[in-house]
């Protein structure tokens, strides 16, 4: 057995190991052991040694220690490193054994297989949009320059926003805005807030933009902010049981007064807001009809780095309700800060103080002095009555909002800090604003009076709880300044807008007879490769010129007829994980070479191959095989259409094998959404492993450029029969046509016909039973075609039936057993080497598979 197998490694005698059926000959009984003419698997074992050209193979190496490893750091080439040179040119080698090694099923066809699995080769994530009375808008906010997702064919998807949502006061209710985005020209349909489309929603405004250049900007969005959430309470005053006296757990009675809270803006916005509520109202509940009560406000402001603080007016906030109450301070700077004075009269901001006396009871409390861009003559507070002689400038209130306008040359953009206090609250009835006093005399809303101290009024019965929600900085920019992004801005009133969704087609540029242009949806991936390499959102572009347009063609219309489709959701890849992951969903592999296209796998038992590699035209021939410990089957996760695209996992066994208990090995299909189809891939992806696990190499000289990968080629050698034989016409003998009839080889083929049989008078004689009824066939390759013909002997002189169209002088002749002329083999590597020669890889052609996948 030994010698009648070429080609093995030179240590091989002292080193190697023969197997038949899986069981070890001896190696002394190597030369006496011959297989029985039957079925009879033979397997030739070499160490793990180098790799080719000296170098190490480290995938041998792996397998030779059982290391079990990640298949996405395989696939991603993090393990290996890449396999370049002489470690790419001994392919087969390493693909066999990682079949063999303790690598998993979807690792090894990342590795050997002629189609790639449909997953991300890196690793199986699958990024997904995570879970986000009030209005609020959740979901993941883009970071600066984060990969915004791409829809390929139809998806339903949690887009992104795009800013942080801007929540904001609008009299009662609160408003939330928000704008979600796709990369590139999308159809929106089916827009959904949680399981509940917007069409149903009256409270929402929904504009829509689906991201062609040189489309409107949206125009229910005019600005942007940045958001620090707080929740905060501002705190009263702490008193004992009888609801006045000042009481401090701790000993300190500065404690118990109202404590401040400080809130600093984003730089320099247009306007920042200060949102706060009043969660159960604002109330004296004694009984008491139209009692009103009042909340004074102190605010402090400061540029980050400054030392000294501006003084603000002080605020006052009046109401008689219980229930929720929601009100705004906002600062805005502006150019033109000479807005008249305004108040609102009986309802929330009432009054607005630039001078506040202080306490002159003990303990004394100092004045309150406004900054004097505030107003510096004339009446020191603003009230609705007083709004034409007032002496407070640059203050407008209503109900709702109160607004300080700050002159940017007073006030220089930038970063500032705030400070902000209540005070006790206190009946507006009792109250005079002329004189600041309550009951007759100055009190110190912020403080005490007396000793321990007590407070301007009981809070017996006293509803007045403040919170601190939002310190938001906004800016009058638009927050979509790009005009190629699918959007879809809200506008919620009252509503919390969670988990926004669509379904999403990108939209793509198909064939319309003779170029790429016609802009359409579609899940077939051929247009989707081609807008993968040359679209819009590639930043460098294959160009047109490179794009084997033929051959996709070729494939598109493959890919309709077999039903096979590409539904993904992008996000973060690279361009090349894209293509192949849009090929591999349609049974295919990326080709980039001297063109762009693709190797797509089919059922070619029909076609004849394009080339046959022999002894004459290649060297250096040898095969490997991996004996894979297959899984049971595969687990596979994916989202199903039908389902609203609701995660599915199923288990997909090989044929024979329906034992969920088994060995399944788990995997996911990001761009497949229809069961039939996932079921269909799995089991591909499977029957590759178990009918494509040899792999064949040669080195050819340039007759290998009448091949591509993926082709369909003819391999003959004695390596793989022993009736192999090749040779080229040496001379012809043509018909009246001008036909070959018959060939003259340059070296002597033997056309062997045995009898069959029933033909044999005395079956003892003879010695090789299984060469009975053996019948001998011929391959021509000429013209780029290559012909099987029928053939007899006539002296070193070969008969063709038929005959071979024209002179044939000069073509590979190849000879074997009829039926198996030459091993159809599809090409799954070529690696260049030097003086125009190639080294090639080469897989079964495997019919089996598509038998398993139509039986």
């Amino acid at each position: 057995m030994r010698a009648r197998m070429p080609g093995l490694p030179e240590d091989f005698d002292q080193r190697g190991v023969i197997c038949i059926d899986g069981h070890p000959v001896p190696r002394a009984l190597w030369h006496a052991v011959r297989p029985k003419g039957a079925v009879t698997e033979i397997t030739f074992h070499a160490a793990p040694m180098g790799g080719g050209g000296g170098k190490k193979n480290p995938l041998a190496t792996i397998a030779a220690i059982a290391l079990t490893v990640v298949t996405g750091n395989i696939a991603s080439g993090k393990l290996l490193g890449g396999l370049t040179g002489a470690a790419a040119a001994g392919q087969a080698t390493v693909a066999s054994v990682a079949l063999a090694a303790g690598v998993s099923l979807v690792g090894s066809l990342a590795l050997s297989s002629l189609v790639k699995p449909p997953t991300w080769m890196g690793g199986n994530d699958d990024p997904r949009r995570q879970d986000r009375g009030a209005a609020s808008a959740s979901g993941n906010v883009l970071e600066p320059n984060a990969a915004i997702p791409r829809v390929i064919g139809t998806r339903k998807v949690y887009p992104p926003m795009a800013m942080e949502p801007l929540t904001y006061f609008q009299g009662p209710d609160e408003i939330v805005e928000a704008a979600y985005v796709l990369a590139g020209p999308h159809q929106l349909e089916d827009i959904r807030i949680g399981p509940a489309p917007v069409a149903s929603m009256a409270d929402v405004e929904v504009e829509t933009r689906e991201g062609w250049l040189g489309e409107a900007p949206v125009y229910l969005l005019s600005r942007q902010g940045r958001t620090e959430a707080i929740n905060s309470e501002l705190r009263a005053h702490v008193v004992g049981d009888d609801n006045r006296t000042i009481e401090s757990p701790a000993g300190d009675i500065l404690t118990a007064l109202p404590q401040p809270q400080v809130f600093a803006t984003r730089e320099a916005p247009d306007e920042h807001q200060l949102q706060i509520s009043f969660p159960q109202g604002l109330q004296l509940a004694t009984g008491e009809s139209g009692v009103a009560i009042r909340v004074p406000l102190r605010i402090r402001a400061r540029r980050v780095g400054d030392v000294g603080w501006r003084n603000l007016p002080e605020l006052h906030f009046q109401q008689r309700q219980l229930g929720q109450i929601r009100a705004t301070i906002r600062f805005a700077w502006t150019d033109d800060p000479s807005g008249a004075p305004a108040a609102a009269s009986g309802s929330g901001w009432v009054e607005a103080r630039r001078f506040a006396p202080g306490q002159t009871a003990l303990p004394a409390a100092e004045d309150w002095a406004a900054d004097p861009y505030f107003g510096t003559s004339g009446p020191d507070y603003l009230d609705a009555g007083n709004t034409g002689t007032t002496g407070v400038q640059h203050v407008q209130m209503d109900r709702w909002t109160a607004t300080l306008l700050l002159d940017r040359a007073e006030w220089p953009p930038g970063r500032y800090e705030f400070e902000i206090v209540r005070g006790a609250a206190f009946k507006t009835s009792d109250y005079n604003a002329g004189s600041y006093q309550y009951g007759g005399s100055v009190w110190d809303f912020f403080g005490r009076r007396g000793t321990p101290g007590q407070i301007v009024m009981s809070r017996d019965n006293v509803v007045d709880s403040l919170y601190l929600l939002r310190s938001v900085s906004i800016w009058d920019e638009h927050p979509l300044p790009s005009r190629d992004l699918a959007v879809i801005a809200i506008r919620a009133r009252n509503r919390a807008a969670d988990r926004l969704s669509v379904l999403a087609s990108g939209w793509v540029r198909d064939w319309d007879g003779t170029g790429w242009r016609d802009w359409t949806t579609t899940s077939n991936p051929a247009p989707h490769l081609v807008d993968v390499w040359t679209g819009m959102l590639n930043v460098d572009p294959v160009p047109d010129g490179l794009i084997w347009h033929d051959r996709l063609l070729e494939w598109r219309a493959h890919c309709a007829a077999e039903g096979y489709t590409v539904d993904a959701i992008i996000e973060d890849r690279s361009v090349d994980d894209v293509a192949r992951l849009v090929a591999s969903c349609g049974y295919a592999e990326p080709y980039m070479s001297d063109q762009w296209g693709v190797v797509y796998d089919r059922d070619t038992s029909a076609e004849a191959p394009v080339q046959v590699f022999t002894g004459r035209n290649s060297q250096g021939f040898g095969w490997s095989k991996g004996f894979a410990r297959m899984p049971d089957g595969l687990r596979v996760n994916f989202a199903e259409q039908v389902r609203d695209y609701e995660p599915r996992q199923i288990s997909v066994f090989r044929p024979g094998l329906s034992n969920d208990n088994g060995r399944v090995e788990q995997v996911d299909y990001p761009g497949l959404v229809d069961y039939d189809a996932v079921h269909r891939r799995a089991l591909y992806d499977q029957a590759q492993a178990i009918y494509r696990s040899t792999f064949y190499n040669l080195t050819a000289p340039a007759e290998y450029l009448l091949s591509r990968r993926g082709d369909l080629v003819g391999i003959q050698h004695q390596a793989l029969s022993e009736w192999a034989g090749s040779a080229r016409v040496a001379a012809v003998q043509l018909d009246g046509n001008g036909d070959t009839v018959a060939i003259l080889p340059d070296t002597p083929l033997t056309i062997s016909q045995r009898p069959y049989m029933d033909q044999v008078p005395n079956l003892a004689a003879e010695d090789r039973l299984d060469l009975l009824g053996l019948r001998m066939g011929l391959a021509i390759r000429a013209g780029g075609n290559v012909a099987i013909h029928d053939a007899t002997q006539d002296g070193d002189w070969i008969d063709l039936d038929p005959p071979a169209p024209g002179d044939i002088t000069g073509a590979l002749v190849v000879v074997g057993a009829s039926g198996h002329v030459y091993r159809r083999v599809r090409i799954m590597d070529i690696e260049p080497g030097d003086d125009l020669t190639a080294r090639i890889t080469a897989v079964d052609e495997a019919p089996q598979i598509w038998s398993m996948l139509h039986g």
